[in-house]
C-alpha cells in the first residue's frame, strides 16, 4: 500500500495557494561552491588568498554584495569598477557545475507533497536566473517549479521586494495567498516589504539580524513540515 504524506497545518491552511522558496541556504546547500567561486577570483585578481577555514558572515546577498563582504573581512580594497570581478566569478562559478551543491535532508518529500497537492510553486534568489536553473535541475528540483526568479530577472534584487512581488504575479496569486520560504533577514525583509507571511529555514546561514525578524512559522528540518 502507497503511504500517505501528510503536510504541516501550515501547507493547508484555508487561503494558501502558493508557496515561494529562496533557494541558497533554505533549498540547497550552496556554499562550498560559492566560497571556491570567490576564493579562487580574488586570488586571480591578485587581491589576497582566503584562509582554508575562512567561512563568510553573508551568503545571503547577490554575489556582488557578499564580494563586498568577503572583502571587507580580509581588509581587501575593492576596484572602483567590480564588472570585471563580478564576470570573473560568474565564470569560475559556473565552472564548477554545482559539484559540491546538495538538497537540504527532506526537501525533496516537501516538494513532492506540496505538488501533488496542487500548490503552485516558484523560487525567489539572489542567484543570478542561470545560475538558479543549473542548480535546481543538478539536484532535481527544476521541474516542480512553475517559475523561477533571480537577481537578474527583475531590475531590483532581494530585499526589495520587487522580486517577489513580480514571482507571486507569475504564479497568478496576491502576496496574501502566498507563504515565502527563506533562511536570511535579506529574506524576512524582502517578505516583509511584500506583505508576505515569511517561513524561516533555521538551518540555512543566516545572520544576526533574523532575531528582529518578523517569522510566520520556523522550522529546523524539512522533515517537521510533513505531518
Amino acid at each position: 500500500m502507497e503511504q500517505t504524506i501528510n503536510l504541516h497545518p501550515i501547507l493547508t491552511e484555508a487561503g494558501l495557494r502558493g508557496l515561494v522558496f529562496d533557494l541558497d541556504g533554505t533549498l540547497i546547500d550552496s556554499a562550498a561552491d560559492i566560497l571556491h567561486g570567490m576564493r579562487l577570483t580574488f586570488h586571480q585578481a591578485g587581491l589576497g588568498l582566503l584562509p582554508d577555514d575562512y567561512f563568510p558572515g553573508d551568503l545571503h546577498g547577490t554575489g556582488e554584495g557578499i564580494m563586498r563582504s568577503i572583502a571587507a573581512d580580509m581588509g581587501w580594497t575593492m576596484p572602483a569598477d567590480l564588472k570585471p570581478l563580478r564576470a570573473l566569478y560568474v565564470e569560475n562559478y559556473a565552472a564548477m557545475g554545482h559539484r559540491h551543491t546538495r538538497l537540504y535532508a527532506g526537501a525533496q518529500d516537501v516538494l513532492n507533497a506540496c505538488r501533488d497537492a496542487a500548490l503552485p510553486m516558484a523560487i525567489c534568489t539572489n542567484k543570478l536566473h542561470a545560475s538558479a536553473l543549473t542548480a535546481a535541475r543538478k539536484v532535481g528540483i527544476d521541474a516542480h517549479f512553475d517559475f523561477i526568479s533571480g537577481a537578474d530577472t527583475w531590475p531590483a534584487a532581494k530585499p526589495s521586494p520587487v522580486p517577489l512581488l513580480e514571482t507571486i504575479r507569475m504564479l497568478g496569486l496576491r502576496p496574501d495567498q502566498c507563504l515565502y520560504f527563506g533562511d536570511t533577514s535579506v529574506d524576512a525583509e524582502c517578505a516583509r516589504q511584500a506583505g508576505v507571511r515569511f517561513v524561516l529555514h533555521k538551518s540555512g546561514y543566516g545572520d544576526h539580524r533574523l532575531k528582529a525578524a518578523p517569522q510566520y512559522f520556523a522550522f529546523q528540518h524539512w522533515a517537521e513540515l510533513l505531518a
